[in-house]
This record gives structure tokens, C-alpha cells and sequence, in this order.
């Protein structure tokens, strides 16, 4: 019972030892998930610098049309005024979440307030691109995805 019981706490200690470790040497920034009820929605790696444990890395994309285009991502059609959630599994910095909407006839984008890790889609018609942007200790990265309400 006490070989069992040893046996399980090295493994337990082993993966928890290697989670962190593979952390430790991760050179880009954490994915976050964007979900409109329960509709996962894809996103694209936009512009991002990142320093991991023995390699740092910045990349700088293109514009976000372009950068959604190419990715291949589609609209995911969504209800007006419906709520859109957005989670990373390692937290941002404190008041560094953002998020800004880029209409289809808008070349700059405006501030989307966020409450709760959640924002409204507007009522209006249309295609919607969103950039979300976040810092943490090691970097920042902004990410794109598209709806139509």
C-alpha cells in the first residue's frame, strides 16, 4: 500500500514538475478561448513579442482583414446584442485586457468595453472584426476573429 502510495506522489510530482517546466520554456504567448453561448470561436495570432526561458520571439502580422483572410477564418454567425466570452488559462496582467471592434467600413478600430470577460455584439447587421489584446509577465499578444450578427 505504501510502494502504491509512493508510487502515485512521484508521478503526480512528475507531471506537475513537467507542466511547469514546459511553461517555463514556452516562447509564445497563451491562447485564449472565445466562445458566444456554446459556439467556440476561432481566432487568428495577430502582432505578439514574447520572452520565454531561453528564447525570446516577437512577430509582427498584417492588417487585421488581411490577417483574417488569410487564416481562412469565417464569420460565426451570432444573435444582436448577445454576450461573446473571453478566457485565457494563464491570466492576464491586471486592467490589461482589451478589446477593439473593426467594422467592415472602418479602417480604425474602437474601444469594446468588456465586463466580466465578456462583451456585447452590436445590435446592427453585419460582419465584425474584434482584436483582443492582453499583457502578462513575459509579453503581449493581440488575437482576431470575426462574427456576423
Amino acid at each position: 500500500m505504501k510502494k502504491r502510495l509512493t508510487i502515485f506522489f512521484v508521478a503526480a510530482l512528475l507531471v506537475i514538475g513537467v507542466y511547469f517546466i514546459s511553461d517555463l520554456f514556452r516562447s509564445e504567448p497563451p491562447k485564449p478561448t472565445i466562445m458566444a453561448g456554446d459556439k467556440k470561436i476561432a481566432f487568428a495570432q495577430g502582432s505578439y513579442c514574447w520572452s520565454g526561458f531561453l528564447r525570446g520571439e516577437c512577430a509582427d502580422m498584417v492588417a487585421p482583414r488581411e490577417l483574417i483572410h488569410y487564416a481562412g477564418l469565417h464569420p460565426v454567425v451570432v444573435s444582436p446584442e448577445s454576450q461573446i466570452t473571453i478566457k485565457f488559462r494563464v491570466k492576464p496582467k491586471q486592467n490589461s485586457l482589451g478589446v477593439q471592434l473593426w467594422t467592415n467600413d472602418n479602417m480604425s478600430p474602437e474601444t469594446v468595453q468588456l465586463k466580466n470577460q465578456m462583451l456585447t455584439v452590436p445590435k446592427e447587421k453585419g460582419v465584425y472584426i474584434y482584436g483582443v489584446s492582453a499583457n502578462w509577465r513575459k509579453g503581449s499578444s493581440v488575437y482576431f476573429f470575426v462574427i456576423e450578427v
